[in-house]
């Protein structure tokens, strides 16, 4: 059993994913709802209420904590298999637990799964923040999008304005004040259905870059809540976002650190 204090307002089944993390899946949380398994102030719920602030939550769960191994690990650098529905930041906690005091070098969205770089020294660190500052590792992404697109590969060029207020970004063809220009390349590897499978290539690399750019070319990435169709992902049955961060490819100067994983290219399992 594990208790906890709710911090902000919210359903109860996002309160659990966040506490448990990656140790849990949604349809698990529902389960133990609806099996009474969840107390509120001392009360047994049977569905996702909204907590609040202050309320007390007590889940009922012997799940064991899932061990995570790591895809890549050489010269100090450490590549992990993020599942989705877990902050960045919260499975860099999770993974210290095992792996002691490893940094967190990027980050992927919470319902984005996939490769996430750590550093086990403060060398390999400082190197490969530079790497990604100056985009000497290339990203590469697996979107299922919407539709069948009409160019089959292509790159992208937009701008990109951060709305921080309400937590989205808003894509635009031309520059307006305050947006940064944004490129992503495409290429289609299936059409399926009612969908295409992308492979995407990030040339620059900022907030919800590839689910706005994609949205704004009207290719959604299916399951998206925040700039798909509600309606459509709800026909189609998708309840999670599917984009997956699938491989990397290292680039590294001669004079760095580094330079031994030059060309390495890193592949989900």
């Amino acid at each position: 059993m594990r208790d906890f204090k709710c911090l902000k307002n919210q359903k109860l089944s996002k309160l659990i994913l966040s506490e448990y993390g990656a140790n849990i899946t949604y349809s698990t949380v529902m389960k133990l709802i609806r099996n009474k398994d969840v107390k509120v102030n001392s009360k047994r719920v049977s569905k996702d209420v909204t907590v609040e602030i202050g309320d007390n939550v007590e889940v009922y769960y012997n799940g064991e904590e899932k061990a995570y191994a790591p895809v890549f690990n050489e010269c100090g650098v450490l590549v992990f298999n993020k599942p989705p529905t877990i902050t960045s930041e919260d499975f860099e906690a999770l993974l210290k637990k095992t792996f002691g005091d490893i940094k967190l070098c990027h980050r992927l969205d919470r319902n984005t799964s996939g490769l996430l770089v750590f550093a086990s020294d403060n060398k390999a660190y400082e190197e490969l923040l530079s790497a990604f500052k100056h985009r000497t590792i290339d990203k590469f992404y697996l979107a299922e999008v919407y539709g069948k697109l009409a160019v089959k590969k292509a790159r992208l060029t937009a701008y990109l304005y951060k709305d921080e207020k309400n937590s989205q970004v808003k894509i635009y063809d031309n520059l307006v004040k305050g947006s940064q220009k944004i490129i992503t390349e495409y290429e289609v590897v299936e059409e399926r259905e009612n969908t295409s499978l992308l492979s995407v290539k990030l040339i620059t690399g900022k907030t919800h870059q590839i689910r706005a750019h994609l949205a704004h070319v009207g290719h959604f990435i299916v399951g998206d809540g925040k700039y798909g169709d509600v309606k459509i992902n709800k026909a189609l049955n998708i309840k999670r976002q599917k984009l997956t961060a699938y491989k990397l490819k290292f680039n590294f100067e001669k004079d760095s650190y580094l330079y031994p994983l030059n060309g390495v290219e890193v592949i989900v399992p």
